[in-house]
């Protein structure tokens, strides 16, 4: 991590740190790479086989389009944590206007979003277990929430973290090798990038993989804990809240400025793994599955997605998609549970009164206990012995996480306009792609609604 010069602390001037060069800056490529695996399985691993199977390619246009405008997204938000050092809730905190009002905004959705993923993601893992070992998916959903949220309570992961990594890569390996073997129809699949709107297109079916298509909302978000982490511009300060953005010098202006680019290269990175990950899955879906009627669905969908394999590899496929479904889903339940446990214990400590927020009760550390057990753990399991469907459960939750985009989106650039000095701000070109993405997430948003009111 970088640091201030020894004279600089000494003389009590705080300076951004210097950035890395050369080779030095893939060292920070990391925090994209957590935000792509806490989606993998459920906007790539779950949807995208379903969309592919349901549509073929005629969707390629909207697959390319969420994941170039999520980017500028998450460039926003990794742009307020580099040349900050916050975390993106502290900016939404000090916004203008009612006490909190835009914490709200964040909270109330997430509360409902991490209660159904983690019930979702859990019960898919539980599917994929029922595959390899005896036992009901209930069982195993249990086993599989219990698990993840003790290590994140304990925080030793780190090993489990790093061999589900490699697993979850020889899946994405696996699956771009078999969409090359499998031969897609590059004819269909080019006439796909441009935009059309299937005649049977049912925007319900399409709007949770556009919302947890690269990530959903939370993801997004999550992605400024993970850059103020990791200790990525102003952030790897020991106090970043010493340096006042709006005070920078010209010379603090050059080093953010490649900080931002350190920043965009780790965004960028795994956007494109994603890219080619998703785009498999979607050749996948639309040569494996589309043909023989098949819609991973309900308590079935590790089955069903196991084709995506056994059809080009065999028995050994079979048994590698299962090894790696299992892994995706786990990974994905334990991201997600640290990412929500994150946000809900940062927004939940904004919104209190000043005269609770020093209360024992009220400590990060107490938060976070029982958001992750009562509200991460308990919840979600009685959610999933309750409705048993881990589709219509992530439906849920990445219909509204689609629906919570523009909102996100709209405060961020709004925050950094507002915050940032002009110097270090996304520019025009930049600017108008992150309008164009809430304007993209909000227009899917009114045609589900039209068509649930309307019915066409």
């Amino acid at each position: 991590m970088a640091e201030t010069s020894v004279s600089d602390r000494d003389s009590g001037v705080v300076d951004v740190p210097e950035p890395p060069t050369g080779r030095a800056r893939l060292g920070y490529i990391g925090p994209g790479v957590l935000w792509a695996l806490a989606a993998l399985a459920t906007g790539e691993l779950l949807f995208t086989p379903r969309v592919g199977a349901q549509y073929g390619y005629a969707l390629m246009w909207a697959l390319i389009a969420a994941l170039t405008l999520k980017l500028f997204v998450t460039r926003e938000i990794g742009r307020y944590s580099v040349v900050t050092g916050r975390r993106l809730l502290s900016g939404m905190a000090d916004l203008p206007g009612p006490r909190g009002w835009a914490l709200w905004v964040i909270l109330v959705p997430q509360l409902v979003v991490g209660v159904a993923a983690i019930a979702g993601i859990a019960s898919a893992a539980g599917s994929a277990f029922t595959l390899a070992v005896p036992g009901p998916i209930e069982l195993w959903t249990g086993v599989v929430i219990g698990a993840a949220a003790g290590l994140v309570l304990f925080g030793h992961y780190t090993g489990v973290e790093w061999v589900s990594r490699v697993i979850g890569l020889l899946l994405a390996i696996g699956v771009v090798v078999a969409a090359v073997l499998v031969g897609p129809d590059l004819g269909e699949a080019a006439s796909g990038v441009l935009p059309t709107v299937p005649e049977d297109l049912v925007v319900a079916d399409i709007l949770p993989w556009l919302g947890f298509l690269s990530n959903g909302a939370a993801g997004l978000m999550w992605y400024s804990y993970w850059v103020a982490a990791k200790g990525v511009g102003v952030g790897a300060l020991d106090d970043p809240g010493r340096l006042d953005p709006r005070g920078l010098d010209a010379g603090q202006v050059a080093r953010v400025r490649q900080w931002l680019r350190t920043m965009t290269l780790d965004s960028t990175f795994a956007v494109v793994g994603v890219g080619v990950i998703t785009v498999a899955f979607l050749i996948l879906g639309a040569e494996l599955l589309r043909p023989e009627g098949i819609v991973p669905a309900e308590a079935d969908v590790a089955h069903d997605l196991t084709t995506l394999f056994s059809e080009v590899f065999g028995s050994a496929g079979f048994w590698l998609m299962v090894v790696g479904l299992i892994s995706a889903f786990w990974t994905a339940t334990l991201t997600n549970i640290d990412g929500w446990k994150r946000l809900y214990t940062d927004g939940i400590r904004k919104v209190l009164p000043s005269r609770l927020a020093d209360a024992p009760w009220a400590g990060p550390a107490v938060i976070g206990r029982v958001a992750v057990v009562g509200w991460l753990a308990v919840l979600p399991f009685a959610v999933f012995v309750i409705f048993g469907d881990p589709v219509a459960l992530l439906t849920v939750a990445g219909s509204i996480e689609a629906v919570h985009i523009p909102l996100v989106a709209a405060l961020v650039l709004w925050l950094n306009r507002r915050t940032l000095p002009s110097a270090v701000r996304a520019g025009w070109a930049a600017s108008a792609l992150v309008v164009i993405a809430i304007v993209f997430f909000a227009g899917f948003a009114a045609y589900y609604l039209w068509q649930q009111v309307f019915g066409s």
